[in-house]
Protein backbone atom coordinates (compact mmCIF):
# COMPACT_ATOMS: atom_id res chain seq x y z
CA UNK A 1 0.00 0.00 0.00
CA UNK A 2 1.41 3.49 -0.84
CA UNK A 3 2.03 6.04 2.02
CA UNK A 4 0.47 9.62 0.64
CA UNK A 5 1.04 12.08 2.98
CA UNK A 6 -0.45 14.96 1.77
CA UNK A 7 -2.70 16.95 5.05
CA UNK A 8 -5.95 17.00 4.30
CA UNK A 9 -8.36 20.20 4.37
CA UNK A 10 -11.57 19.56 6.89
CA UNK A 11 -14.08 20.34 3.59
CA UNK A 12 -12.53 16.85 2.53
CA UNK A 13 -12.82 15.03 5.81
CA UNK A 14 -16.30 15.68 6.07
CA UNK A 15 -16.84 14.56 2.37
CA UNK A 16 -15.73 11.99 2.91
CA UNK A 17 -17.27 11.22 6.06
CA UNK A 18 -20.59 11.96 5.11
CA UNK A 19 -19.76 8.75 2.13
CA UNK A 20 -18.50 6.45 5.35
CA UNK A 21 -20.68 7.11 8.37
CA UNK A 22 -19.88 3.83 9.99
CA UNK A 23 -16.41 6.22 10.53
CA UNK A 24 -16.63 9.34 12.75
CA UNK A 25 -13.80 11.46 14.20
CA UNK A 26 -12.97 11.80 17.46
CA UNK A 27 -13.27 15.06 19.44
CA UNK A 28 -9.45 16.40 18.80
CA UNK A 29 -10.49 15.60 14.87
CA UNK A 30 -7.48 13.88 14.09
CA UNK A 31 -8.51 10.36 14.40
CA UNK A 32 -10.81 8.13 12.28
CA UNK A 33 -12.79 5.76 14.09
CA UNK A 34 -15.19 2.68 14.10
CA UNK A 35 -16.82 -0.19 15.84
CA UNK A 36 -17.16 -3.39 14.39
CA UNK A 37 -19.08 -6.29 15.52
CA UNK A 38 -18.55 -10.36 14.52
CA UNK A 39 -20.15 -13.43 14.98
CA UNK A 40 -17.47 -14.43 17.36
CA UNK A 41 -14.96 -13.18 19.41
CA UNK A 42 -12.54 -15.66 17.09
CA UNK A 43 -13.79 -13.46 14.16
CA UNK A 44 -12.88 -10.67 15.90
CA UNK A 45 -9.74 -11.38 17.14
CA UNK A 46 -8.60 -12.43 12.98
CA UNK A 47 -10.28 -9.01 11.55
CA UNK A 48 -8.46 -7.17 14.52
CA UNK A 49 -5.33 -9.05 13.01
CA UNK A 50 -5.58 -8.34 9.87
CA UNK A 51 -6.01 -4.75 10.27
CA UNK A 52 -3.22 -4.62 12.26
CA UNK A 53 -1.36 -6.23 9.37
CA UNK A 54 -3.04 -3.44 6.77
CA UNK A 55 -1.71 -0.80 8.85
CA UNK A 56 1.80 -1.77 9.27
CA UNK A 57 1.79 -2.47 5.99
CA UNK A 58 0.89 1.40 4.90
CA UNK A 59 3.09 2.54 8.59
CA UNK A 60 0.06 3.63 9.72
CA UNK A 61 -0.56 4.09 13.77
CA UNK A 62 -3.89 1.79 14.42
CA UNK A 63 -5.67 1.28 17.87
CA UNK A 64 -7.32 -1.65 18.12
CA UNK A 65 -9.37 -3.20 21.19
CA UNK A 66 -11.07 -6.44 20.99
CA UNK A 67 -14.08 -6.62 23.11
CA UNK A 68 -15.59 -9.99 23.16
CA UNK A 69 -17.44 -9.87 19.40
CA UNK A 70 -16.34 -6.39 18.52
CA UNK A 71 -13.42 -4.40 17.30
CA UNK A 72 -13.00 -0.49 17.65
CA UNK A 73 -10.43 0.43 15.18
CA UNK A 74 -9.29 3.84 15.60
CA UNK A 75 -6.94 4.94 13.09
CA UNK A 76 -4.65 8.47 12.63
CA UNK A 77 -1.56 9.59 10.76
CA UNK A 78 1.82 9.54 12.00
CA UNK A 79 3.16 11.99 14.60
CA UNK A 80 5.91 14.28 13.28
CA UNK A 81 8.61 15.06 15.70
CA UNK A 82 7.46 17.52 18.40
CA UNK A 83 4.12 17.33 16.79
CA UNK A 84 1.36 15.83 19.54
CA UNK A 85 -1.82 15.69 16.83
CA UNK A 86 -1.00 15.66 13.23
CA UNK A 87 -3.82 16.50 10.64
CA UNK A 88 -5.22 13.47 8.79
CA UNK A 89 -4.03 12.48 5.76
CA UNK A 90 -5.09 10.73 2.29
CA UNK A 91 -2.84 7.75 3.37
CA UNK A 92 -5.50 7.25 6.77
CA UNK A 93 -8.50 7.41 4.40
CA UNK A 94 -6.85 5.25 2.09
CA UNK A 95 -6.87 2.67 4.85
CA UNK A 96 -10.29 2.99 6.51
CA UNK A 97 -11.21 2.57 2.90
CA UNK A 98 -9.76 -0.87 2.62
CA UNK A 99 -10.79 -1.74 6.12
CA UNK A 100 -14.45 -1.21 5.29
Amino acid sequence: MERIVAELKPERVQEWLAAHPEWRLDSSGTVLQRVRSFPSGVAAAHFASFVSGLASSAALPALLKVIGDTVHVSLCPPQSQGQSQAPLTESVLHLANHIG
